[in-house]
C-alpha cells in the first residue's frame, strides 16, 4: 500500500485545495480538514464491494475472491477486533470508473504524474518531493532508511535525508520502465497511454460517486508522482499494492482499494520481486486477503505505518515477498496502541 498507501502515499502538496482526495498524500495542518475517526458501531460493519477490472489483464476468479475477503474477514477480526460482512462484488470496466472522476479532480490529478512513459518526467523535481515529504514524516527516519537497506545495499545508514530523497527517487524510475515494459494478455504493453496505471487517478476515483468501502481492482497501480512519495512503494518501482483515499460515498469516509495483479502475475520481475514466491491460485487469494487488511487499518482506524515491527498487518510488505511477511505476522505482539503508529487516529487524513 502506498501511504495512503498503499496507500494513502505519504506526500504532500499545499496546492491541492479543492475537494480532492489527496487525504492520503498530505499530513500537514494547513492542507484542508482532518477527516474524523469515523464512529463504528458495535456490530458487525457492512462494506459494499466493487471488483473495477482492466479485461486486458489477468484476473482472479470467483473462488479466488471469495477466499480472498474470507481472509480479510479473518484478519480484520484476528488483529483489530472488528467483523466485517461484505456485499455482493459489483464488478464495473476500469474505463467506466474512469469516466466517474470529476474533471476538477483529474485537472489536479494529471499535472502531478512524472511522466514515466515517454522518458519527460522531471527527475530534480521528483528528487526535491521525495527528500520534501521524507522531511515532514513523522517517525524516525532511520527507521526508514533500515526498511529500504536490504533492497538498496549502496545506502547508508547515516545518509542525510537529501541524499536519501535522491537515492529513493533514483531506484523507483529504474524499476519504473520494468513495469512499463510489462506486457498484457493482448501482448501490448500492460503499461499503455491511459491513466490506468496512474496512482493520482485512483485517489481521485473517491471525488466521485463510487458508493463502496472496498474497491478490489486487476489493474497494475505503478507510476510515480510529484507530490506523493513513499520508501516502500519506491523500492518496488512506483508500485502501489493499496490505496486508502477519501470517499464522499463511503459509509467511513474513506475507499480502500486493493490490485490482485501482484499476486497472479508471474513473469521473472514479479517473481523477483516476491524473492522467488510462487502461488497457486488459492494460495494467491488469501495472501492478498491478508495483506489487503492492511488498509481496513487505514480506512477503520486511521493507522499508520510501524516500519520494521514484523508482527504488524500495518508494517508495509517489503518487496512483494508476501509469503515470508505474513508468516511473521503475530496479531498478540502488535495490538492497537502498542505503538505510536498502531494507535488510532496516527495518520491524518484530509480533504
Amino acid at each position: 500500500m502506498r501511504k495512503m498507501s498503499s496507500a494513502l502515499r505519504l506526500g504532500c502538496s499545499g496546492s491541492l485545495g479543492l475537494m480532492l482526495l489527496f487525504l492520503a498524500a498530505c499530513n500537514r495542518t494547513d492542507a484542508g480538514h482532518v477527516l474524523p475517526l469515523p464512529k463504528l458501531p458495535s456490530t458487525a460493519l457492512d462494506f459494499r464491494v466493487a471488483y473495477i477490472v482492466n479485461e486486458r489483464l489477468p484476473r482472479m476468479s470467483p473462488e479466488q475472491l471469495d477466499a480472498l475477503l474470507l481472509r480479510i474477514q479473518l484478519t480484520a477480526q484476528e488483529h483489530f477486533g472488528v467483523g466485517i460482512r461484505f456485499s455482493a462484488i459489483t464488478e464495473i470496466p476500469i474505463a467506466r470508473a474512469f469516466e466517474g472522476i470529476p474533471k476538477a479532480s483529474r485537472d489536479v490529478a494529471l499535472p502531478q504524474i512524472y511522466d514515466f512513459k515517454t522518458g519527460t518526467g522531471d527527475l530534480p523535481r521528483l528528487k526535491k518531493a521525495f527528500t520534501h515529504v521524507f522531511a515532514s514524516e513523522t517517525g524516525p527516519l532511520a527507521d526508514r532508511i533500515a526498511y529500504a537497506q536490504p533492497y538498496t545495499p549502496n545506502l547508508r545508514s547515516d545518509a542525510t535525508v537529501a541524499e536519501f530523497g535522491a537515492a529513493m527517487a533514483d531506484l523507483q524510475v529504474q524499476r519504473l520502465a520494468q513495469w512499463r515494459d510489462m506486457r498484457a494478455l493482448d501482448s501490448g504493453k500492460a503499461v499503455d497511454e491511459k491513466p490506468y496505471n496512474e496512482f493520482t487517478m485512483w485517489l481521485a476515483l473517491g471525488d466521485g460517486d463510487l458508493p463502496f468501502e472496498l474497491v478490489l481492482t486487476n489493474q497494475i497501480i505503478a507510476s510515480a508522482e510529484y507530490d506523493s512519495v513513499s520508501v516502500h512503494s519506491a523500492i518496488r518501482g512506483g508500485y502501489t499494492n493499496g490505496v486508502t483515499t477519501y470517499s464522499k460515498a463511503s459509509r467511513y469516509g474513506t475507499t480502500s482499494v486493493w490490485s490482485t495483479f501482484a499476486f497472479t502475475g508471474n513473469d521473472d520481475f514479479i517473481v523477483g520481486l516476491r524473492s522467488g514466491e510462487r502461488y497457486e491460485p488459492l494460495e494467491a487469494a488469501r495472501l492478498a486477503g491478508v495483506a489487503a487488511t492492511h488498509e481496513i487499518g487505514h480506512q477503520l482506524f486511521h493507522l499508520s505505518h510501524p516500519f520494521n515491527r514484523l508482527a504488524c498487518v500495518m508494517n508495509p510488505v517489503p518487496m512483494l515477498a508476501y509469503r515470508a511477511w505474513s508468516n511473521k505476522l503475530a496479531a498478540p505482539d502488535c495490538r492497537l496502541g502498542s505503538d505510536p503508529q498502531m494507535t488510532p487516529g496516527a495518520y491524518h487524513f484530509r480533504y
